[in-house]
């Protein structure tokens, strides 16, 4: 466990020193982080991870912001796997590459699912449904997606009926307006 803890601190500094640069690299491996510093608990309470990379695209983004965003998704399928009923706890990470060159990273589980009135809600800053919750990461995620050029989305078709996220990115960053 030490072992584990040293490697995800390391990685999170080796995305901390590169904050605010854009870095073009493969999907695949940030999305392999996110799981990285998630599996520890993934393991402990028997998620069943499902990997569809249907492509393998290249971006340039500033990965931190990708990989805070990935983490926090991971990290919220688990819990709604954890507060289920279903005896199998299933997430899918499935990458896709869209026709217009954007990447979609997307997240699904069979989880507590998400009623229909809270899904115009749960991006909303102090919104959370879990007594621990801050209400903070949804909120967050949505505001790097839209600094990173792209968008967060949540679909649910209800109570039971579990839950799907998906992260779209700009092949390359936007270009800033110059002042």
């Amino acid at each position: 466990n030490v072992e584990h803890i040293k490697e995800i601190v390391a990685m999170q500094q080796s995305y901390a020193r590169v904050s605010g640069v854009a870095e073009t690299g493969p999907v695949v491996d940030l999305v392999e982080d996110a799981i990285r510093m998630n599996v520890g608990a993934m393991e402990r309470h028997s998620v069943e991870l499902v990997r569809e990379y249907l492509e393998n695209p290249t971006i340039t983004v500033e990965k931190h912001k990708v990989l805070q965003i990935l983490v926090n998704l991971i990290r919220n399928a688990k819990y709604a796997l954890d507060d289920c009923k279903e005896p199998r706890k299933l997430m899918t990470l499935r990458i896709v590459r869209n026709e217009d060159g954007s990447v979609s990273i997307t997240v699904i589980d069979n989880g507590v699912g998400i009623p229909a009135e809270n899904l115009t809600r749960i991006f909303g800053h102090g919104f959370t449904t879990r007594k621990d919750g801050h209400g903070f990461g949804l909120h967050s995620g949505a505001l790097a997606a839209k600094e990173l050029g792209g968008s967060l989305t949540a679909k649910s078709d209800g109570p039971g009926k579990g839950a799907t996220f998906t992260l779209e990115l700009p092949p390359r960053p936007k270009e800033k307006a110059s002042d």
